[in-house]
């Protein structure tokens, strides 16, 4: 479901070129058939407007093939992940991982009372419970039921709590588009991640054009959340519903069109807040398992924002740890699919990593440091988000491919990273 408008171009080419097709490096020459080709291109009609930035190099030559506006920097879209995952591999590593630890705190009497609660404390992990990396069919949090249930309680006097706090509240950049973050490319960065914070909706449409349609259900339930659904049948074959709301934001609207006389017909948004969502989910797990809870879940955030109380961690007694993939691996994923909850996510880790802090100022300023440091001129060079997903980030070519080069050339983590990348297959018709 694509919701956005993409009104600039950039073209990056990183390639070895035959003879025939490299220049002499020289003050006067005939132009070569790549710069004749982009000659052509600037003169269709169809991108007369767009903006453009074209640079091709010839590695196994050490030398430039064509340039035209490389250093001119416009908004990168979707490939700012280029410069986020390369980033992540050299600055966390290839093999960090990133826990998310279950806690409890008081203590478990005679009659296998818990007084006391239990935390889920994320560690920024993208990919908890993820649909790219949990094996379908199985209960990804059966695990944890079990580690509560090998502590021997069967009831607890108090309640289950997400937390979040290993990232700030920035739940989403400031500057993404409103009508961005409701939908499931939007999904914000939380420090406790699940289910790629993604919600789907069900509904039901009638057989007519411009019918009503019904919401089924959605997914995963939280007992907090209002949808106003808005959505109509309409002759179309695609998904054109759009979902609206703001990080934390209980209430979600959803209007535009799904295929009339579509059954069960889901529709993809973000969770509001993935923190709470995953303390609801135990919640439920728990209580099917015959554990009771007396409190409601709810989440650090919420504790401190309305109860105006400070949670303790010194006080917490971790029994149980589930450990992500590979930063390499969820660079695969980040880059095969151009994941922006992934992007974010990692881009957020830099930032732990260097300064202690994952806000999106200081994980894009370790960026930007790193690469300068590495002898890349970054002049004009103006990173807002991970994934590009923002309006305000500003790249040239010459930075792409100046980054591409690298990693091919000097990366110990060349080949992981290179395996990332896909690649463009033309179809046969």
């Amino acid at each position: 479901m694509q919701k956005t408008l993409t009104l600039f171009l950039t073209l990056i080419f990183i390639c070895g070129f035959s003879q025939n097709t490299t220049p002499k490096t020289t003050t006067s020459r005939s132009l070569n058939s790549i710069e004749h080709a982009i000659q052509n291109l600037q003169k269709d009609k169809q991108i007369q407007n767009a903006s453009f930035s074209f640079y091709v190099y010839d590695m196994d030559n050490n030398m430039e093939i064509a340039n035209t506006n490389a250093q001119h920097t416009m908004p990168s879209a979707s490939t700012m992940k280029i410069i986020t995952t390369a980033s992540a591999l050299q600055i966390l590593g290839s093999y960090a991982k990133f826990e998310t630890g279950l806690y409890y705190d008081g203590y478990i009497d005679t009659n296998c009372t818990l007084h006391g609660n239990i935390y889920i404390r994320g560690g920024g992990d993208p990919t908890l419970f993820s649909k790219y990396f949990n094996k379908k069919g199985t209960d990804p949090m059966q695990d944890w039921v079990v580690a509560i249930e090998n502590l021997g309680i069967h009831h607890i006097e108090g309640r289950i709590i997400g937390d979040a706090s290993y990232f700030p509240d920035e739940y989403v950049p400031a500057n993404w588009s409103w009508g961005d973050m409701g939908n499931y490319y939007g999904a914000g960065v939380s420090g406790l991640t699940i289910y790629d914070n993604s919600l789907r909706l069900y509904f039901d449409a009638g057989s007519e054009n411009n019918d009503s349609t019904v919401l089924e259900c959605y997914e995963p339930y939280t007992p907090d959340l209002f949808i106003d659904n808005r959505v109509k049948a309409g002759n179309t074959k695609k998904d054109l519903a759009y979902i609206y709301g703001g990080p934390y934001d209980t209430y979600r609207k959803v209007e535009g069109r799904i295929p009339k006389g579509a059954q069960h017909f889901e529709v993809k948004g973000s969770l509001h807040d993935p923190s709470y969502v995953a303390a609801f989910e135990l919640e439920t797990k728990l209580w099917q398992h015959d554990i009771s809870i007396s409190a409601p879940a709810s989440t650090v955030r919420k504790i401190k924002l309305f109860e105006h109380h400070i949670i303790d961690r010194k006080t917490q007694h971790n029994f149980y740890k589930h450990s992500s993939p590979s930063v390499a691996k969820i660079v695969y994923w980040t880059n095969l699919i151009s994941n922006n909850l992934f992007a974010e996510t990692l881009l957020r880790q830099i930032g732990v990593k260097k300064y202690q802090q994952g806000s999106v100022f200081s994980s894009t300023l370790a960026i930007k440091k790193y690469w300068t440091s590495k002898g890349l001129d970054m002049t004009g060079f103006y990173q807002n988000d991970g994934s590009g997903l923002t309006r305000a980030n500003a790249i040239s070519a010459k930075h792409l491919v100046d980054v591409l080069v690298y990693m091919k050339t000097k990366s110990k983590y060349s080949k992981s990273f290179v395996s990332s990348l896909p690649i463009a297959v033309k179809q046969a018709h």
